[in-house]
């Protein structure tokens, strides 16, 4: 106590011996304050000598305070505020005022005379110091505001700062060292020499003198290096970075090249330390002023400038829409991507160095990844697109690595990979890149491209049309070759190489001749090896271990990969044929992938652990590898997934779907919104799927309302109410690098953009043969329907609905399910406006050219050049064909004003149907048709006859085949050259 007492004594002597005197100071220096009735004190003077000594009373005030005494009685501190407000209106004005700062304890007055506007854009040191010092005391003056009203609000930020307002900015606010603040005031004082106030433009550079800018860029690398991860959001740390980045682009401007070097050393020093932080300022015009160097003839220069300007590219991320227009605007005024364009084609001439043509191809990579603007001028440089086949040959693996980047790069734009797959040459040495005998990093860069090419059907069927056998067998090896090794799970340094492999394998998602080749290498091992860390090497060549033990052997540095393997084996099972069966009949590894998927996919919909973040990578794709096998054309593998999960389901399946089915109803009820937990929503619709093809569970989800809640659900999807398309759900296999794409058509999959749709069309299909629904097409129009409890009203309802998604609008994979219930209710095929009106010149018989007569006499006139498009089946031989010279033109003449204009007259057996006939002429000119139960057969068997495999196949009421394309009204092969000649 005795030494509290005579610490209090100490500090109370400190402030009545030192205090004093610098109190009666400041108490002459504030004497422009005045008493102002109901606002108090305000500062009241103009003069500039008045405040000048006022401030320097403060400062010397401030430098005598110490935390001990800042709470006494007598140091008062409402004075200051006062007279730093009204200090920084003069300011604003333009009167003249003095800089202070800071310099070894000793401060210094500088005074500036201003004649117009000036703002305080750099507050001083010592200003702030007075500002902070005041706040640290976390003490606010009753009755009084603490911001200021500075000019740009500069003074008012830094003291907010300094108060540590924020509640988590304590690291972000932690005080700058004197070593700090002494480099800042040489940096603020180099960088005063030649930033000036540009009305209307901000800061600007305008020193042309070189001594001056090598003045100030090395104060620059002198303030750099200084800077730590830890003050980079200071915000005098901030303001400093914004002076130096005005500083660094007028100099760029400039072009001295006696600091040109230099100053390009100093951004690159600059974007090492900022790192993603850059994208905290303004930096378009150095992106511009970078751009500019890009062109110059020093080879240093531009490999340095191509440096930076990449950094700046790259570490802006994902732009605002302003600042990425702004960007591009400031490139493409440049025309940098065509002299980068030209300068690979000096390299690849063998004029440029390859250190020239790696930085070059990088910042070429980054423009094309994020403007799709800049690609066309690229692909459609037919010297630069031959050229690259020939760094493919480059002995240098980082020049082969630039090339399959930019061929990455080009393929995000549709045009851009046609260009490639045309060019068979390019194609050979990228298909080439993926043999084991070539470079880790040229290996994963060109598994990349082929993942880019593989977008849509047509790239994979072009990709894979003359290299498939060579583009699986790198694949494979990529996903495999870590098995030789002896390793039980996949090592580290070559999980980059098997993840991408495994996204290279997802082109089994369309259909093709790869499919064979997948199994020819035998697909599923090498599946298992890598879900399970190489467990079937483990047990040789006898599968007759248990799937629970295969997923207690597990590996966690899997994981990653997993949703990959799940979303191939979905696809090689989907587009399997009925009668498939691996390796002449032993299917052990098959099988064993099939029983863990759906034990797994089981234990995710049993126990609810969508939501658990170790697994929410996993449980959507193994969720829907299981819901493709089941619904697999091949007998094998769907009966495999059925009976494993009718296993899994014996003892509590119907507890598990009245739990499945009240939450959807819940989730659909009113005004829930199921897309708020589209995940949870989405896994309970497969599942509900999985179940509705088990024969022991169709009955009871149908006496559940089942096919109530689906209407219900299909009616708010068309309504737009519920939209959960693939990417939401799957964002985890998408990369932040993903580039945008253009110009790429047909690009979604099967199932299209609207997943719940298309999963609830899924479980009708499976429900609506156990259902009271069914009815002819006739009654529903005449409404000739028995209803009991408006079930009438539900099936008008329901039948409308699909009708609806028959519209092209929709995916293929929803509108072959809605089309496949149809087909309950009479109707097949799928209509159009087309059709329609191509409907209307079958009734009319206008310009028919061939005429059917059947035995009883009756004609039927018909278009040729339709059936030449659609069923040429229907065409007369070629040598019954009425020669030119049979018919005169008499005959032809009378037979127009008798209203006929045919050309050729086909009689017809005794055992085709009119009725029938007719119904596939409808099909033909429509691609729609009303057929009733008692006809179906008959037609059923014409339209086989006639090579209409698609009405064939909606007649046999068979499922949709995953990948199947719609039947589209399409007549354009009547135009092309024909061997029919019908006049």
């Amino acid at each position: 106590m005795a030494f509290l007492k005579r610490r209090r004594w100490q500090d109370q002597w400190c402030v009545k011996e030192r205090g004093i005197c610098y109190g009666r100071k400041l108490g002459e220096g504030v004497k422009g304050l005045r008493l102002i009735d109901g606002k108090g004190k305000r500062w009241q003077c103009l003069d500039a000598e008045i405040q000048c000594y006022a401030l320097r009373t403060m400062v010397a005030f401030t430098e005598c305070m110490s935390s001990a005494t800042l709470q006494h009685p007598l140091i008062k501190i409402d004075d200051f505020f006062g007279l730093l407000n009204r200090f920084s209106i003069a300011d604003h004005i333009g009167f003249i005022y003095d800089y202070y700062s800071c310099k070894d304890g000793l401060i210094t007055v500088t005074r500036i005379r201003s004649t117009r506007r000036v703002g305080m854009t750099n507050p001083s040191d010592a200003r702030f110091r007075l500002v902070s010092r005041l706040s640290r005391s976390n003490r606010k003056p009753e009755g009084r505001r603490v911001s200021f009203s500075f000019s740009h609000g500069l003074l008012s930020n830094h003291f907010l700062w300094a108060m540590g307002s924020s509640k988590g900015g304590r690291e972000k606010n932690r005080e700058l060292s004197d070593h700090v603040l002494k480099l800042r005031r040489r940096l603020q004082d180099a960088l005063s020499l030649g930033i000036r106030l540009i009305d209307g433009k901000g800061k600007r550079w305008q020193c042309l003198d070189a001594e001056i800018q090598c003045y100030a860029l090395r104060t620059m690398v002198a303030f750099i290096e200084c800077m730590s991860s830890a003050t980079l959001q200071h915000p005098l740390i901030k303001d400093s970075i914004g002076d130096m980045l005005v500083a660094l682009e007028g100099i760029l401007q400039s072009e001295n090249e006696r600091n040109l070097s230099l100053t390009i050393e100093v951004v690159n020093k600059l974007l090492s330390s900022l790192g993603s932080s850059i994208r905290q300022y303004h930096v378009v015009e150095v992106v511009f002023a970078l751009s500019r160097l890009v062109s110059l003839s020093h080879p240093v220069v531009i490999i340095s400038s191509a440096i930076a300007l990449n950094r700046i590219l790259t570490n802006l991320g994902h732009m605002r829409s302003e600042v990425y227009m702004e960007i591009w605007k400031a490139l493409e005024k440049a025309n940098i991507v065509h002299n980068i364009s030209l300068g690979l084609q000096d390299y690849l001439v063998g004029i440029s160095s390859s250190e020239y043509f790696i930085q070059m191809s990088s910042l070429l990579k980054t423009i094309l990844w994020k403007w799709p603007s800049s690609r066309y001028c690229v692909w459609s440089n037919s010297n630069l697109m031959a050229k690259l086949g020939d760094g493919l040959s480059d002995p240098d693996s980082k020049i082969i690595v630039g090339v399959l980047n930019l061929c990455s790069a080009l393929a995000l734009c549709g045009n851009g990979a046609l260009k490639i797959l045309e060019n068979e040459e390019l194609l050979s040495k990228i298909v080439c890149a993926l043999e084991s005998s070539q470079d880790y990093n040229v290996r994963v860069e060109a598994l990349k491209i082929c993942q880019q090419l593989s977008r849509s059907q047509e790239g994979c069927s072009k990709l894979t049309k003359s290299h498939c056998d060579s583009i699986v067998q790198g694949i494979f090896a990529a996903m495999s070759e870590w098995c030789s090794l002896g390793s039980r799970k996949v090592p580290p340094d070559q999980m980059t190489l098997v993840k991408e492999a495994c996204q290279s394998a997802l082109m089994t998602r369309w259909a093709g001749i790869h499919h064979s080749y997948f199994w020819k290498l035998k697909v599923d091992r090498i599946l298992l090896d890598v879900l399970t860390g190489n467990t079937s090497t483990a047990f040789g060549n006898e599968i007759v271990f248990h799937p629970e033990d295969i997923i207690a052997e597990f590996s966690s540095s899997c994981i990653e990969i997993r949703s990959y393997i799940w979303n191939i084996l979905g696809y090689i099972a989907a587009h399997c044929a009925e009668d498939f069966l691996p390796y002449n009949g032993k299917s052990g590894y098959l099988e064993v992938l099939i029983n863990i998927a759906c034990l797994m996919a089981n234990e995710f919909w049993y126990n609810g652990k969508t939501c658990s973040s170790s697994n929410l990578c996993e449980v959507e794709p193994i969720s829907r590898a299981v819901l493709l096998m089941v619904f697999s054309p091949c007998k094998f593998i769907s009966s495999q997934a059925r009976n494993c999960i009718a296993k899994v389901a014996w003892t509590s399946g119907t507890e598990y779907l009245e739990k499945l089915l009240g939450s959807l109803m819940f989730n659909f009820s009113g005004d829930a919104s199921p897309v708020s937990y589209s995940l949870h929503t989405l896994i309970n619709l497969v599942s509900l799927a999985c179940y509705s093809t088990l024969p022991l569970y169709q009955q009871f989800i149908v006496q559940r309302k089942g096919i109530d809640l689906l209407a219900d659900i299909i009616r708010k999807c068309l309504k737009n109410e519920t939209h959960v398309s693939m990417p939401n759900i799957t964002s985890h296999l998408h990369g932040a690098s993903d580039g945008k794409l253009c110009c790429w058509s047909n690009i979604e999959d099967w199932v299209g953009g609207d997943l719940i749709l298309f999963h609830s069309l899924q479980i009708l299909s499976q429900l609506i043969p156990f259902s009271n629904f069914i009815c002819d097409y006739s009654k529903i129009i005449s409404r000739d329907y028995v209803t009991s409890n408006n079930l009438g009203v539900l099936v008008e309802s329901l039948f409308k609905s699909l009708s609806s998604i028959l519209d092209n609008t929709y995916s293929p994979g929803s509108r072959w399910y809605a089309q496949y219930v149809l087909s309950f209710f009479g109707l097949y095929g799928f209509p159009s406006k087309l059709g329609k009106r191509m409907g209307v010149a079958l009734t009319e018989n206008e310009l028919a050219d061939i005429q059917f007569l059947f035995t009883n006499g009756q004609p039927l006139r018909v278009h040729g050049s339709i059936l030449v498009a659609v069923c040429s089946y229907l065409l007369p031989p070629k040598d019954s064909f009425i020669k030119k010279n049979i018919l005169d033109c008499e005959s032809l003449k009378g037979n127009r004003q008798h209203g006929t204009n045919f050309r050729h007259e086909v009689k017809l057996s005794e055992r085709v149907d009119s009725s029938v006939l007719m119904k596939i002429l409808d099909y033909i000119y429509t691609g729609f048709i009303i057929v009733e139960d008692d006809e179906v057969k008959s037609v059923r068997i014409l339209a086989k006859r006639c090579g209409l495999n698609s009405l064939s196949y909606m007649l046999n009421r068979k499922l949709p085949e995953w990948g199947t394309p719609v039947p589209n009204c399409d007549f354009s092969h009547a135009l092309e050259p024909a061997e029919h000649h019908l006049s």
